[in-house]
């Protein structure tokens, strides 16, 4: 019979970076833990880096084969 865990949440940091003279995304991506909300830009390259804190909810389903499982996001909110 599976498993499953509910309830699952883990705060993460979107980081987003812009570049505004070339109008083009640099980079993107998630780190694990808190992190507060930040713009900086860079004079020199015009970049703008934006963090995010965010809330990751979800769950993990484990199967009757030990080697089977499962893992859906549930929801995403400001953390």
């Amino acid at each position: 019979m599976p498993c499953t865990l509910t309830d699952l949440t883990q705060p993460v940091c979107l980081t987003i970076i812009y570049n505004l003279s070339n109008r083009t995304l640099v980079d993107s991506f998630i780190d694990c833990g808190k992190c507060n909300l930040k713009t900086e830009l860079d004079p020199v390259n015009k970049n703008l880096t934006i963090r995010v804190p965010l809330v990751l909810e979800g769950e993990v389903t484990f199967g009757d084969n030990p080697f089977q499982s499962g893992c859906v996001t549930t929801g995403v909110h400001l953390g």
